[in-house]
């Protein structure tokens, strides 16, 4: 396959693309998978809610059902009248009137019975009474089964005395009976009758949980499910305790009943919830695998050929990395990759030529840097000359001269020594005395310096030359001819180091503030060559915000130039 090297690599990867078409359908695979995926997530976890809705509103309709035999009962006026006659004991009473209270007995329990109906899910159904000190007494019932003086020790009692609305009592296990073994768990209703005496009564409706655990194991149609109540206190009372506790592994789902307040709660493992979308990620996987290794195989022989002239080329550049660069590489075709070859031939001449001009230019700076050493003036022979100077005019009763110059060399030994960018703030004072004598040899007395600087701040590590620019300007375009006064002020502040320039000069307006801070060539030091704006620059530099420079001048009253600095110590 020769020919493909006269093709234009564009031309080869679209016949790359044509052959390995597989791939767009692996994407498109990928991506229905995804989709398909999340959808049937969606549609799960949806129906998976729906299911407990609808065992929710089962329920609720089961409690709903007690509250309507109550509230029949309660609204039957017979029944209420009944109940509000006295209690005969029967001793004085007469045979006719026994007779009617007991055929008033039977239609009040046939009345009942017959509101328990078709419902095999309702185990009893009882009117009850408390008096004044609160002693039960079942006034009729659908059967004589229950002992009432052992509802009063249930632990729900006290609430269903304290209730008027009426209460739901959450499935427990009803051991107030005489002849009924403690089988399944019961859910009892207590509906309060209205009376106008002392005594408090109810409707009491007895109803077997098991109607509710058959809704449970029912479910919500996946398996390894766990359904289960829980009551106001937040304890599972009938189903799955393990609904309490769900595990990472699990869809929790839950539903508050509006009517009883209880909570039905369902869990599902994830990995049967899921299964068919495992099911359709098997697939999508299968064929993204398959059409990934025809890919592969393909792009394998069709790589052999196309990349043939750059592995050319990737030797031909190892071998220039050794430092030979006589190698050049043979060029196979017209396409990009040639043109490649070419151009890298081409830039291995152009380096050998800037090698060569390398070579002689370097030669040539050596012999520069020979001819500028023997030029150079060392700064101890400027000492020495200085020195005779000074002593000269010792030896001839000029005092002046000697402390000029004595000033004049301290300074140049400061500033043309190798000290390093930062000095204690002592040292950077002495310079500035000497340089400050230097400028009232110059001046006369009429330029007056004091200095209030804090013991303690002198050993604080400062930027070289960070306060003579601010000096030098005072002197030069803050007093006029050099006449005035000028306070040097140094003094820590928390953690914050504050350098001060004040003078009594012509001071200046806000523009000109402005300027002097930006327009370094206007500014720009005397002695040193540095401007404020480069002292202000420096302090950005060296340690950002929020330290560096402020100004403050008011024209005809002076001006106050104040540094900060971050206190570091020597």
């Amino acid at each position: 396959m020769r020919w493909t090297f006269h093709l234009k690599i564009r031309a080869r990867l679209v016949l790359s693309f044509l052959v390995l078409a597989v791939v767009p359908l692996t994407i498109v695979n990928i991506f229905a998978y995804h989709k398909f995926e999340s959808s049937i997530e969606r549609q799960t976890t949806a129906s998976a809610q729906a299911s407990l809705q609808q065992i929710s509103s089962n329920v609720d309709t089961y409690m709903l059902d007690l509250i309507s035999i109550a509230k029949v009962i309660v609204l039957d006026r017979s029944i209420v009248q009944w109940l509000q006659k006295p209690q005969d004991t029967g001793a004085s009473s007469s045979v006719d009137q026994l007779q009617k209270r007991y055929k008033e007995e039977l239609d009040i329990r046939y009345f009942l019975n017959a509101q328990k109906g078709s419902r095999p899910y309702i185990r009893g159904i009882y009117l009850l009474s408390a008096d004044a000190d609160r002693k039960i007494k079942v006034r009729s019932g659908t059967d004589t089964d229950l002992l009432p003086d052992r509802l009063a020790d249930q632990p729900w009692w006290p609430e269903v005395l304290q209730s008027k609305p009426g209460v739901f009592v959450a499935p427990h296990t009803a051991n107030y009976y005489k002849l009924r073994m403690q089988g399944p768990k019961s859910i009892n209703l207590f509906y309060p009758i209205p009376s106008q005496g002392a005594n408090h009564e109810w409707v009491f409706v007895h109803m077997s949980a098991d109607v509710l655990l058959g809704e449970f194991e029912t479910g919500i149609g996946y398996a390894g499910q766990k359904v289960g109540l829980i009551d106001l206190a937040g304890k599972a009372v009938l189903g799955h305790e393990d609904v309490l506790n769900p595990t990472s592994d699990e869809l929790a789902i839950r539903r508050v009943s509006p009517v009883t307040g209880w909570t039905i709660a369902a869990s599902i493992p994830y990995e049967q919830l899921f299964s068919s979308s495992r099911e359709a990620r098997g697939v999508t996987l299968t064929i993204t695998a398959a059409a990934g290794l025809l890919g592969l195989l393909l792009a394998l022989a069709f790589s052999k050929h196309v990349l043939k002239p750059l592995r050319l080329l990737r030797n031909a550049i190892r071998n220039t990395k050794t430092g030979s660069f006589q190698n050049r590489v043979q060029v196979l075709g017209n396409d990009e990759i040639g043109e490649l070859s070419s151009s890298y031939n081409e830039m291995l001449d152009t380096i050998c030529a800037l090698l060569n001009r390398v070579k002689e230019e370097e030669g040539a700076k050596k012999d520069a840097e020979l001819k500028a050493l023997q030029y150079q003036i060392n700064p101890h022979f400027l000492y020495n000359t200085l020195n005779s100077v000074q002593w000269l005019a010792v030896m001839h009763g000029v005092p002046q001269i000697k402390e000029l110059l004595a000033a004049l060399i301290k300074l140049l030994q400061s500033s043309l020594g190798k000290k390093g960018p930062f000095v204690t703030l002592t040292e950077e004072l002495e310079d500035l005395h000497n340089y400050i004598l230097i400028q009232q040899y110059r001046f006369g007395q009429g330029l007056a310096v004091d200095y209030q600087i804090d013991p303690e701040a002198g050993r604080c590590i400062v930027p070289r030359l960070i306060l003579q620019p601010l000096v030098e300007n005072s002197i030069f375009h803050g007093l006029e001819d050099g006449t005035g006064h000028i306070w040097i002020e140094a003094k820590m502040s928390g953690t914050t180091l504050l350098l001060s320039v004040t003078d009594d000069g012509i001071g200046m307006t806000p523009e000109e503030v402005e300027q002097l801070l930006h327009s370094e060539s206007d500014f720009a030091g005397k002695f040193s060559g540095i401007g404020i704006p480069n002292v202000a620059e420096k302090i950005k530099r060296l340690y950002g915000s929020p330290y560096g420079i402020s100004i403050m001048s008011e024209v005809g009253q002076g001006t106050k130039v104040l540094l900060s600095l971050p206190i570091r110590e020597g």
